[in-house]
């Protein structure tokens, strides 16, 4: 696949929702699930119990991220994360994981690392849930399988870092490919997948000092930044009607477009909704 692979807004035109951005024009959280998901988990006693011997564990760290918000790190045992799986039958030991901000669901995700904008400085409690793929809560003997920290986020100034017009990086080493396919979620919204390779997608340093070969991606829809991505798929929720544009680019550890030979680096699909 070629370089080009052609493959909460507060707008009641556009329905994508998410956290508003600590700085104006720094990415916002991937979008969040829509309403009748967050319907759905309301229902706390909504769950499943894992009957095997080898049950799942999880753990996380947070990062404040130099660039606002705050990146998270996810670590598992005896569990698989199936993205293509979510939102269909029960398989025990598969799922994706929920992400609560103190103690209100703001999305479900697909990756070990993820970025969260917009979250309030001060202290926050951060929770991130094993899912089944049917999204009910794993638990055992009754309790609910997640990890939880409060995480205090540091003030954050545009001191902190630039907003001028980004710099393009020549990618070094052979050229990176990227491709991206949007598939209608069974539940609700899309879930989008890429396939990367060339690029390691690093959660441990971004908004760091560029590291060649490293960085992560951004997603947009229409041209409108939806998220940072530090891996191979991500939910989008609800979409307005028409045909969309769905976006992803890489870019380096300190947010500049990775480009060759002065082509970005990314690869884009087009959705008809409705």
């Amino acid at each position: 696949m070629g370089i080009r692979s052609i493959t909460r807004l507060a707008a009641a035109v556009f329905v994508l929702t998410f956290f508003a951005a600590a700085c104006g024009d720094d990415d916002p959280i991937t979008a969040a699930d829509d309403t009748s998901e967050a319907d759905h988990d309301a229902m706390h006693g909504d769950v499943v119990e894992f009957k095997g011997p080898d049950v799942p564990t999880i753990d996380i760290g947070v990062v404040a991220d130099s660039a606002g918000g705050v990146n998270i790190a996810v670590r598992t045992t005896n569990y698989t994360i199936a993205p293509r799986s979510a939102s269909t039958e029960h398989a025990e030991g598969e799922g994706h994981f929920h992400l609560y901000i103190d103690g209100e669901k703001v999305l479900r995700f697909y990756n070990e690392w993820i970025y969260v904008a917009g979250v309030t400085e001060g202290d926050v409690e951060i929770m991130v849930e094993l899912s089944a793929n049917d999204h009910r809560a794993y638990a055992r003997d009754g309790d609910r399988l997640y990890a939880m920290t409060t995480f205090s986020v540091p003030d954050h100034t545009h001191d902190a870092h630039s907003h001028d017009e980004p710099i393009e990086v020549e990618f070094a080493g052979p050229v990176p490919t990227l491709s991206v396919e949007v598939l209608p979620d069974p539940k609700s919204g899309y879930n989008a997948f890429i396939k990367v390779d060339g690029i390691v997608l690093s959660g441990d340093h971004a908004s760091q000092e560029p590291v060649d070969g490293e960085g992560h991606l951004n997603i947009y829809v229409n041209g409108q930044k939806i998220g940072r991505l530090y891996g191979g798929a991500t939910h989008i929720g609800a979409l307005p009607e028409g045909d969309l544009e769905i976006m992803v680019a890489a870019y380096s550890n300190d947010h500049q477009p990775y480009v060759v030979d002065g082509q970005p680096v990314e690869a884009q699909t087009t959705i008809t909704v409705g």
